[in-house]
């Protein structure tokens, strides 16, 4: 035990992400029926990209089908974990505080349907709502202690990009990203807000093009 606390002083975020990944690893091999979307109950783009992918490959509800698809989310909740970790980091500057927070979403975040999170949409566009988030924190922090030179405006756009993305996958976080956009404005970072807003409009007009390239009515998958 002593060992494991000295390597857990020294290697805070490798110590979380093998506890997340021997989570995930129990579950994937011995929690059957998880990894389906049968619990979604509007349409998303997510949602129609995953069964045509399924069609594509020729592989139905199986019990290999599932496998996959559990160790699929068991690997994309491994980012959402991290990126807890980093923001927490970032906001305490305690990394035992944000080793502690971060073990929550380690443990329940593993899949949707399992934990706290039951809906696809929301589990797959959070790691990227999670990740222009923390593009713009620490953009922010370097800006508040005064490493001016250390700030990009295109790491704002970078952050834009993400969280229109992820508004793509899940409607619902276009409320955290107006939050987000609402804090910069309140730090009066104009030009950092302006950057991160032509990003999000950037991935959303992509995405929008995409759809009626190949003639896919976007205003389809529209509701929160």
């Amino acid at each position: 035990m002593q060992n494991l606390k000295q390597f857990k002083a020294k290697h805070p975020f490798t110590s979380l992400m093998l506890v997340a990944i021997i989570i995930r690893l129990l579950a994937v091999i011995f929690v059957p029926g998880f990894g389906s979307n049968h619990d979604i109950q509007q349409p998303s783009l997510i949602q129609v990209f995953l069964e045509w992918l399924k069609s594509k490959i020729g592989m139905g509800d199986s019990q290999g089908m599932m496998f996959l698809s559990r160790a699929f989310y068991a690997i994309i909740s491994l980012f959402t974990v991290s990126m807890v970790y980093r923001i927490c980091d970032l906001l305490s500057n305690n990394r035992d505080k944000a080793w502690n927070i971060a073990l929550l979403p380690a443990i329940c975040v593993i899949m949707p349907s399992f934990g706290i999170i039951d809906n696809i949409s929301f589990f797959l566009g959070l790691p990227l709502l999670l990740y222009g988030s923390n593009i713009v924190l620490r953009q922010q922090v370097l800006r508040d202690a005064n490493l001016n030179q250390n700030v990009h405006r295109t790491s704002f756009l970078i952050a834009g990009l993400m969280l229109g993305w992820s508004i793509c996958i899940w409607y619902a976080g276009a409320l955290v990203v107006l939050s987000i956009l609402l804090m910069l404005c309140l730090k009066r970072n104009f030009k950092g807000a302006l950057m991160t807003f032509i990003g999000i409009i950037i991935a959303l007009l992509f995405v929008w093009a995409i759809l009626l390239i190949v003639n896919v009515n976007p205003w389809r998958f529209i509701a929160l």
